[in-house]
């Protein structure tokens, strides 16, 4: 999990001098629609580790990120449900 948040957050927060823009969005939707194939428990488990991964972040602006990646990747329809 946290090699899956520490990717999503490096394509999401670096500049285009670091990576390419559309390639970063591509690898952005390529693990989301990844993300999305999980079913039933898992699904649960992946929701459920997010949120403790969340809560033990030490800065607040990663547990925000953390918390809104099942809304960016389009598993929940706000930030923060399941």
């Amino acid at each position: 999990m946290n090699a899956i948040i520490t990717a999503m957050m490096l394509m999401e927060h670096c500049g285009p001098d670091e990576i390419d823009p559309d390639t970063a969005v591509r690898g952005l939707e390529n693990m989301g629609y990844e993300l999305l194939q999980l079913t039933g428990d898992d699904r649960a488990e992946f929701l459920a580790l997010l949120e403790r991964m969340a809560a033990a972040a030490d800065d607040p602006h990663t547990a925000a990120f953390i918390r809104s990646v099942p809304f960016s990747i389009g598993m929940t329809e706000e930030p923060g449900t399941t």
